[in-house]
């Protein structure tokens, strides 16, 4: 044990305090040339040791051998003293190099009678020892060399590339400005020959841009807006009325808060002519959704209004021209309905006069026969006026029970459809609330059109069944009420054209305006729909009836 203390690695590493590694030695017990790698440390803190590792040379020399080296470089393990300790070639082991390589450049070029070489060196920690590179320089340069031809080929060949590239790029550039410039070209044509009137303003509202449209519609010169901001105070809506350019900045405040779209329509008049315009506000978002400006677009909707409102009248005008062809029915269903009372009328009052010409007439009888007079002209009179409301279009909305208007319609036609032997049934839900607020008057034409044309199948087919049933059922906010009949049905040649205009159920006795407007009356007026669900025994249509419609005048 005291030999131990003095051994060079034990005194070498508790000097250091430190793992050390030994210079090679020969060890008797292994018999190899070896190393020993020291550490040392404290046992219970008080005393020191050394424990010691012993690896053979061998061992290490095939790590540093094996390293890699460029160049037909080799690589080798030197002591501090310049001794090789590992060399490729054995033969220079334990010797002493000749060149000097130790200094303080880490690189250095050596020369000999045969070649030049490159050494570079390394220290490893815990040692005396380093780890020399040898390059041949020759090789090294001729690999340099031929990397350096290599580089400038694929330079060249990318420089050449690049011109190329660059030509082409260069080409399809002009195509595309080109191409920028029709586009341009085209949205300017777009901007100051559309139909709309364009504006944008930024996020402060500062007017960016208007278009020759827009002032025109305004009737604004353009120093009106060059320069100036999308406010009330600088109104450039001042064409309109107070009331109109309120509700448009009252819009673009919206638009501009909510970022969201915003449309309004609006009539005004100048210089004694009526306009109708539609405005449509666009708020213009980042990717982020971050307002950046808004776009207003005005259109001028005079023509289409135009259009709407004589479309309109004609239909007006074909719808009265339909009820007018419905007219000798109606007056003749009011000729039945009046027979019996004028005739009750005549035999009353001529027997007040027979009973007064022979002084028979007392004051009961008199009072009686007079009552009996009033309650026919009575019923005269509510004829007359249902009559009167039945052609007389409905200004609003207004509310009534479904199933008390279709007896309205068949209130007058009765006597005529009685004298027929034709009769009406209706079926209906007694719990259900048939209150309605829609068009009366449109509704029992649609009804009265329906039963006429049932009563024409039943004569024309002699049917044995002279019945006209009604369902009306309440589903979902909606009247369905049907019609059906078990007359002569519907010919399969005008299945096709029924709706249209002109088509007839009829034949020769027919206008054709018939079903065609009562199906437009439905959609347009009542905003519903009349169908047919089919076409013989029995023929069955459809009317659908909201219960609440909003009112449009």
């Amino acid at each position: 044990m005291n030999q131990a203390f003095r051994r060079p690695w034990y005194i070498k590493t508790t000097n250091r305090n430190t793992t050390t590694i030994t210079d090679p030695y020969y060890d008797v017990g292994f018999k190899k040339v070896v190393v020993a790698i020291c550490t040392p440390f404290l046992e219970k803190n008080k005393k020191q040791a050394v424990v010691c590792g012993i690896l053979p040379l061998n061992n290490i020399r095939n790590e540093i051998l094996d390293i890699p080296l460029p160049y037909d470089g080799i690589a080798y393990l030197m002591d501090r003293h310049g001794k090789i300790l590992l060399h490729p070639n054995k033969e220079q082991e334990l010797r002493n190099s000749v060149y000097g390589l130790l200094t303080k450049e880490r690189t250095t070029t050596v020369n000999n009678e045969l070649n030049e070489y490159i050494f570079s060196h390394d220290h490893i920690n815990q040692s005396n020892w380093f780890i020399i590179a040898q390059l041949n320089k020759s090789s090294v340069y001729e690999k340099i060399n031929l990397q350096l031809i290599i580089n400038l080929t694929i330079y060249g060949l990318s420089l050449l590339g690049f011109i190329f590239l660059n030509m082409l790029y260069t080409k399809k550039q002009n195509i595309s400005d080109e191409k920028l410039k029709k586009t341009e070209t085209l949205l300017n044509h777009f901007i100051d020959y559309g139909d709309r009137g364009i504006l944008i303003a930024d996020s402060k509202n500062k007017i960016l841009f208007f278009n020759s449209l827009f002032t025109q519609y305004l009737r604004l010169n353009k120093l009106d807006i060059n320069d100036t901001y999308l406010e009330a105070t600088n109104n450039i809506f001042k064409i309109y009325d107070s009331k109109i350019h309120t509700q448009i900045y009252k819009k673009i405040a919206y638009a501009k808060h909510f970022k969201k779209s915003q449309e309004h329509s609006f009539e005004f008049i100048f210089n004694n002519e009526t306009y109708y315009f539609e405005i449509t506000i666009l708020p213009v978002l980042s990717s982020d959704k971050i307002y950046q400006g808004l776009m207003i677009l005005l259109k001028d909707a005079t023509e289409k209004e135009k259009e709407e409102i004589y479309k309109k009248e004609q239909e007006d005008i074909l719808f009265q021209q339909a009820k007018m062809a419905d007219l000798g029915e109606m007056i003749a269903a009011v000729s039945h309905q009046w027979r019996q009372p004028l005739n009750s009328l005549s035999i009353m009052v001529g027997n007040l006069l027979q009973f007064r010409q022979f002084g028979r007439l007392s004051d009961e009888m008199f009072e009686e026969n007079l009552n009996h007079c009033m309650t026919n002209i009575h019923y005269l009179a509510d004829t007359i006026e249902t009559f009167r409301n039945f052609y007389k279009p409905s200004k609003k909305c207004q509310k009534f029970q479904v199933d008390k208007a279709i007896d309205e319609v068949f209130y007058i036609i009765s006597p005529h459809f009685k004298t027929l032997g034709i009769n009406l049934e209706i079926k209906k839900d007694e719990r259900e609330d048939m209150t309605c607020l829609n068009y009366k008057n449109e509704f029992q034409q649609i009804v009265a059109n329906l039963m006429h044309n049932a009563k024409d199948a039943i004569i024309e087919d002699k049917s044995y069944s002279k019945t006209i049933e009604v369902e009306i059922k309440l589903l979902d906010n909606n009247f369905y009420i049907s019609f059906k009949d078990y007359g002569c049905g519907i010919s399969k040649k005008i299945e096709n054209q029924l709706f249209q205009s002109f088509a007839t159920t009829k034949k020769d006795k027919g206008t054709g305006k018939g079903l065609y407007l009562s199906k437009l009356i439905a959609k347009n007026k009542l905003m519903g729909s009349l169908s047919i669900r089919n076409y013989s025994n029995p023929t069955e249509f459809l009317i659908v009836l909201p219960s609440q419609k909003e009112e449009n005048g």
